[in-house]
Order: C-alpha cells, then sequence, then structure tokens
C-alpha cells in the first residue's frame, strides 16, 4: 500500500492533507477519476456549470504530483444538432 493525496483544484482549492493509502497508483487515479464525476454530477443536479479546467492532481508524501486527472479528459458532450445526417 502506498500513501497518495487527491489534491482538488477548483474555485476553492482543496489540499488533501490526510491522504489515503491505496494500493497503487493506478488505484489512486480510479478514485480521483470517480471524485472527479460526483463533483461534476453533483454541479448538474443543482444547474451550476462545470469549469473543464478543475483538476485533481495526486501527490505523493513529499508533496510531488504524480499524476494530473484533468476534469475536461472526464467529459464528452454530443451535440447531435450540429452532425449532419
Amino acid at each position: 500500500m502506498a500513501h497518495y493525496h487527491l489534491n482538488l483544484f477548483n474555485d476553492a482549492d482543496l489540499m488533501d492533507e490526510q491522504g489515503r493509502d491505496f494500493r497503487d497508483l493506478p488505484a489512486a487515479k480510479d478514485e480521483a477519476i470517480r471524485s472527479a464525476r460526483e463533483l461534476m454530477a453533483e454541479h448538474l443536479m443543482q444547474g451550476r456549470p462545470i469549469d473543464l479546467d478543475d483538476r485533481i492532481e495526486i501527490a505523493d508524501c513529499d508533496g510531488k504530483t504524480l499524476a494530473t486527472i484533468a476534469f475536461r479528459e472526464l467529459i464528452t458532450i454530443k451535440d447531435r444538432r450540429n452532425t449532419p445526417r
């Protein structure tokens, strides 16, 4: 098990001071993706915009960023109005 910090960078940056143990970096990434999608869903349910520049950075115990989960990479919008049929 390794200890990671999932730091949220949005309009109210939230640093994960305690961190959590994950099996490995891919497991930490999975949790960051789940958390980011949950935050986006909450915004949609409340009628608030989603800022595609928001992100979650996964850091090790020394504060080194190991991975970045960008909100823009987790959402796809399909607009059939602009697609020729």
